[in-house]
């Protein structure tokens, strides 16, 4: 947050500079226009720096070397976090994610609500869709049912041009015996999204009340139900897990519709 405190304090100089010199009415302008310009370039530094440190992490986690990138994303939020609008709450969700993943759910859920339900939560880019899906599927594992309907449902504010959550959440649904809530779900997905061939298959089956395969939603459902990958795997005979805990990701048929997300649960 340096670098907010950093703009306003060039922008409230300029103001009562102008104050001083012309009256209130002068500071006004010139004030906003050095804060915005200020926090701007700022924010694109260090933006441009912590793209260059994360850059690691991705290969890293391709190797399985989960502890480096973690230690690589600490890194950038001890440095970075106090400096970046967001940027310790957006890095600590990843930290969650990556626990998600490797099924340590009590582990990852407050790190996950720092992202998914931080203090700026009530603005768009505050949130983190990813994080409040999984949040709300570690909710619906624990029994906390009508905790993850809400967390869904922030996650479908957040969720932008990806349809997963609203295909998990109807799926939830539905196998609560909530069909006409599953179908509600659907159609707010479909509201942004109303030309998708998934939500509106999912739609049609639950509309006929048959049963919904995630085999349709692509690879995404291994994201949010690690579990299913594992059991997957003891299925087809391959040994399941790799170092640190993170499930192996099968070989599969390209899914339907041209999604890009996974198998049944």
């Amino acid at each position: 947050m340096n670098n907010l405190a950093i703009a306003i304090a060039a922008g409230l100089g300029v103001f009562l500079a102008g104050w001083a010199a012309f009256g209130v009415l002068a500071g006004i302008l010139p004030g906003l226009l050095v804060f915005v310009v200020v926090q701007f370039l700022l924010g694109r530094r260090a933006s441009t720096a912590i793209g260059a440190e994360v850059a690691p992490v991705q290969p890293l986690l391709q190797q399985r070397k989960i502890d480096e990138a973690i230690a690589v994303l600490r890194g950038v939020q001890a440095r970075w976090g106090r400096w970046q609008f967001l940027i310790h709450g957006q890095i600590e969700a990843q930290l969650g994610i990556l626990d998600y993943l490797q099924m340590k759910f009590d582990e990852a859920r407050p790190k996950l609500a720092a992202g998914g339900e931080g203090p700026f939560a009530w603005t768009a880019f505050g949130r983190n869709a990813t994080a409040l899906a999984m949040l709300a599927c570690i909710d619906y594992r624990q029994g906390r049912k009508d905790d993850a309907w809400s967390a869904f449902q922030r996650a479908g504010e957040a969720s932008g041009t990806d349809v997963i959550v609203y295909q998990i959440w109807a799926t939830l649904l539905s196998r609560e015996g909530k069909r006409p809530e599953a179908l509600l779900a659907v159609s707010k997905g479909l509201a942004s999204h109303e030309k998708n061939a998934s939500l509106q298959d999912l739609q049609a089956r639950l509309a006929n009340d048959k049963k919904i395969d995630p085999k349709e939603f692509g690879d995404a459902w291994y994201q949010f139900f690690p579990e299913d990958l594992l059991k997957q795997q003891v299925m087809t005979g391959r040994k399941g897990g790799t170092p640190n805990g993170l499930p192996q990701r099968p070989q599969q048929q390209a899914p339907r519709h041209g999604a890009r997300h996974a198998p049944r649960r």
